[in-house]
């Protein structure tokens, strides 16, 4: 990738822009406008983290091979997960590329592998793999975020 791509990689997304990152700070010095390659990676990232934290509401059976609406935003809640049960894990990873493709437009052809399940905490570190999609950009990535059914935003620094 050239330097010029991985200076200005992407637009910001409408939420981002809409979000003030430093509120104690009366104006912006410079407004937001497009994001470098590590902005884009943190900010998918990010997004990803905040989808799979979300609760839809809907159970697994309504979700499953089902088109997604801004109604079904979210990821099914996690309580249902047996993580000593091949056929629960399965399912829960489908359900977590199914969300991550309905609903973060910049990744494609996503994996979703669970790479810890912390049973003491009701939590799971999941690896992410996708090709990331821009207006100029088409590369593999790969990241771990935190699923919790305790509904946080959680990002994985492991």
């Amino acid at each position: 990738m050239s330097s010029e791509t991985r200076q200005h990689a992407a637009a910001v997304p409408l939420f981002e822009r809409l979000t003030d990152r430093n509120p104690e700070q009366p104006r912006e010095p410079r407004p937001l406008r497009t994001l470098s390659y590590p902005e884009l990676l943190r900010s998918v990232r990010q997004e990803v983290a905040r989808l799979l934290n979300t609760r839809s509401g809907r159970s697994p059976a309504e979700l499953i091979g089902q088109p997604r609406s801004v109604i079904d935003y979210g990821a099914t809640d996690l309580l249902w997960v047996n993580p000593y049960d091949p056929e629960s894990l399965h399912l829960l990873t489908r359900l977590m590329e199914e969300t991550i493709e309905a609903f973060e437009p910049r990744l494609r052809g996503v994996g979703v592998k669970i790479a810890r399940f912390v049973q003491t905490e009701s939590r799971m570190v999941l690896t992410v793999s996708a090709t990331l999609i821009t207006e100029d950009l088409r590369e593999p990535v790969s990241f771990q975020v935190t699923a919790s059914p305790r509904n946080k935003e959680l990002l994985s620094d492991e």
